[in-house]
């Protein structure tokens, strides 16, 4: 997964910059935690602890973070419904109108656990503690 790392002076933000297909997670990363290094630490220490093949999720204000079989999804809550307290995604039926498809550019990012690993050890080590 290729990424930049971005802190713009003028404005003293720290940015993330991943490819166009990322773009659910980056928005995740960016908008669900605080730009400092210890607030990604709880999901960091949650992923590392997840045994081989161990489903986890978190659910965010805008996003949520799905783990199954080492892959990792992030959606957009508005795909997501509520099923007996748990989330799972919403299918659109395959008969519907192209016209009538949900436009889910943006709205979801896949990636394998082991990258988003490393994209979350790299960006802590860039932002401030």
């Amino acid at each position: 997964m290729e990424y930049d790392f971005i802190y713009d002076r003028d404005s003293r933000r720290y940015r993330l910059k991943l490819a166009t297909e990322q773009a659910a997670l980056q928005q995740f990363l960016l908008d669900e935690f605080a730009h400092r290094a210890s607030a990604y630490q709880p999901l960091l220490n949650q992923l590392q602890a997840l045994k081989p093949y161990q489903d986890w999720q978190y659910q965010g204000r805008e996003f949520s973070l799905l783990v199954q079989q080492q892959e990792v999804r992030v959606c957009h809550n508005s795909l997501l419904a509520t099923e007996s307290g748990e989330l799972a995604v919403q299918l659109l039926p395959e008969e519907l109108d192209d016209d009538l498809q949900l436009d889910e550019s943006g709205l979801v990012s896949e990636c394998g656990l082991a990258d988003l690993l490393l994209l979350l050890q790299a960006w802590q080590e860039f932002l401030p503690a």
